[in-house]
């Protein structure tokens, strides 16, 4: 059976001399490869787990906590980010979480920070990577979950999908219908849905070259996103509307909803 996941890989690749011998012998490895060849192992990690990934284009090392496990996070060509924990144990396997994967800690983000610079914050509606909130701990079994994704201004592509049992397909899921929307431009996190409905509002005014505005991307110029929470969908998007009400000259619409 192949090792991998950087097990296996990366041992055989440096020898134990070269290793900068921080008390994490994957991390050595992995940290004294060039990016390439780094980018290409942190791809088959990614991968080998049964992620989406159609190529990595950034690397960033976050950190150690203080069992010497070290965070490795990736960006992906159409926006996912990940984040690998690498245990301090030599032939121990890697994990491999959704940036901002509520109830995670550290292993989940958020990615490409410092671990831990986020890890006492409250994260409120629209600003950060965690739209909803179960406590200190994990999600309870059958836990249903939902994530958002959408490009910078001025394209108002986006991807959302929620009540999905798995995690990562459903981080998938949003963030492939995102980047089909958005093309060569880059789709990016913004939050998470668990146990709750949501939606996405769009704050948008018309496109200079478009005559009038339309359902059509090319139509509009996005000025912001604004998520939204509630029991129902009319609660979510109600939310996500009030904010969006707050953006002088622009029109809000539902760009998704649901539970």
């Amino acid at each position: 059976m192949r090792r991998s996941l950087l097990s296996l890989a990366l041992l055989l690749l440096l020898p134990l001399a070269a290793q900068a011998q921080t008390g994490n012998p994957l991390h050595d490895q992995l940290s004294a490869l060039e990016e390439p060849p780094r980018r290409a192992e942190v791809f088959r990690a990614i991968t080998g787990r049964g992620a989406g990934c159609q190529a990595i284009i950034a690397t960033y090392f976050a950190g150690f906590d203080a069992d010497r496990t070290a965070y490795w996070d990736a960006r992906c060509r159409e926006g996912a980010l990940y984040r690998l924990a690498l245990p301090p144990q030599r032939f121990a396997q890697p994990s491999l979480s959704v940036c901002g994967a509520l109830g995670g800690g550290l292993a989940a983000g958020p990615c490409f920070q410092p671990v831990g610079t986020a890890a006492s914050a409250r994260v409120t509606t629209g600003v950060g990577v965690q739209l909803a909130s179960t406590g200190s701990g994990a999600p309870p079994a059958n836990s249903r979950f939902g994530a958002v994704y959408a490009t910078d201004v001025p394209l108002a592509a986006f991807g959302f999908s929620n009540g999905a049992s798995d995690r990562l397909a459903v981080n998938t899921a949003a963030v492939r219908a995102c980047q089909g929307m958005a093309g060569r431009s880059p789709c990016k996190f913004l939050g998470e849905i668990v146990n709750r409905c949501g939606a996405l509002v769009q704050a948008v005014t018309r496109h200079p070259n478009a005559v009038v505005m339309t359902g059509d991307l090319s139509t509009m110029v996005l000025a912001r996103n604004f998520p939204g929470l509630g029991a129902t969908v009319q609660e979510a998007e109600a939310q996500a509307m009030e904010a969006c009400r707050a953006v002088p000259g622009a029109t809000c619409r539902v760009a998704a909803s649901g539970c």
